[in-house]
């Protein structure tokens, strides 16, 4: 099994965002109940924003399939809300992927439906506080070495070092918490492709290749024309692509590229954090990407070190795709890095 996650911890509209799986968001217990916004995206397609990745209902008359379900502390907030659109009884909840701001809540809705989720995100859920406690610690070492040797405070890899080591503080910190017999990971999962019914409503659920993670799902509500894209999407910030939970920039952009190809011009957006957005909005995102991608295959090709691609690589044309918890510069890294490594690159 390959190594786990870094965690997020990002602030969004919605609240902020402390990722990987259940029971760790320990650093916002004791701060004030999040305040959750629901929005009709179609007529029976919702997106729930509170605090984490965004929640997907598909709402009928056979029952309700919920897409992602943020954390533990505010899952039966999720239940209530829905409650509010429905009583109809949940029938099966679709974790995108592992990270806990998606899947925290799972204890208390698999006592609901079923959980389904590609088939490495079960042991990604069950094995992460050995891996995170193996791992990160000597990795920790070397950053803070690397970051005390630059001086400069406003030097940006210097600042994505940080945030690197930040993340990985956070998971040593709260992988204490985690018990395997609580995490209630997914019952039902597969591999490329499944479809769920409820009634005459399909909702497919694909798996292109590893992305954000190496565990992604794209769900599709067909006969809504509307998409979740989990994490693969992050709309209007730079994107967290998830080196250590298997995820791929150019497999991140390969998902991004079937979905344009697929799903039909009309169809709306939920993107994993973010504002719901079209395909229009998705296309932007992918173009941000591809043109990443050609800006740092540029500093490769040009005999730059890692360090400097960080520094010298610039988007202008995309002001409107913000710094998170991850920066310009932690995409450059992690694109540099797949590049040297000899791993495919980007579609064109």
């Amino acid at each position: 099994m390959r190594a786990l996650v870094l965690t997020i911890g990002l602030l969004l509209p919605a609240g902020p965002i402390l990722a990987h799986s259940g029971g760790l968001p320990a650093a916002d217990q004791g701060a004030p109940a999040p305040i959750f916004k629901l929005e009709k995206v179609s007529d029976r397609v919702y997106c729930l924003f509170g605090r984490g990745g965004n929640v997907g209902l598909l709402v009928t008359e056979q029952g309700v399939l919920v897409v992602d379900d943020q954390y533990g502390d505010i899952a039966s907030g999720i239940v209530d809300q829905i409650r509010t659109v429905t009583d109809k009884p949940i029938r099966f909840l679709v974790n995108t992927h592992y990270h806990a701001d998606h899947t925290g809540g799972n204890p208390v809705f698999v006592k609901l439906g079923e959980i389904i989720a590609h088939e490495t995100v079960r042991p990604r859920l069950l094995e992460f506080p050995l891996v995170i406690n193996k791992m990160f610690p000597g990795k920790m070492q070397a950053l803070e070495a690397e970051i005390a040797a630059i001086k400069d405070p406003a030097d940006v890899y210097r600042d994505a070092l940080g945030k690197d080591v930040g993340l990985m503080k956070f998971f040593l910190e709260n992988a204490r918490a985690f018990s395997p017999d609580t995490a209630a990971p997914p019952g039902l999962t597969y591999d490329g492709r499944m479809t769920a019914w409820l009634g005459d409503q399909p909702v497919e659920i694909t798996h292109i290749t590893p992305g954000h993670t190496d565990g992604d799902s794209i769900v599709h509500f067909r006969k809504e024309n509307v998409v979740h894209m989990g994490d693969l999407l992050f709309n209007g910030m730079v994107p967290f692509i998830d080196v250590e939970g298997g995820g791929s920039a150019a497999g991140y952009l390969k998902a991004l590229d079937w979905a344009l190809e697929r799903l039909p011009a009309v169809t709306r957006v939920i993107p994993g954090h973010g504002p719901v957005t079209d395909m229009a909005g998705l296309r932007h995102h992918r173009e941000f990407l591809k043109d990443l991608h050609a800006e740092v295959e540029k500093a490769v090709k040009n005999g730059l070190s890692r360090a400097d691609a960080a520094r010298a690589v610039k988007l202008p044309a995309y002001s409107d795709i913000k710094p998170s918890f991850r920066s310009l510069a932690n995409a450059v890294l992690v694109i540099y890095d797949e590049m040297r490594a000899g791993r495919p690159t980007a579609p064109r």
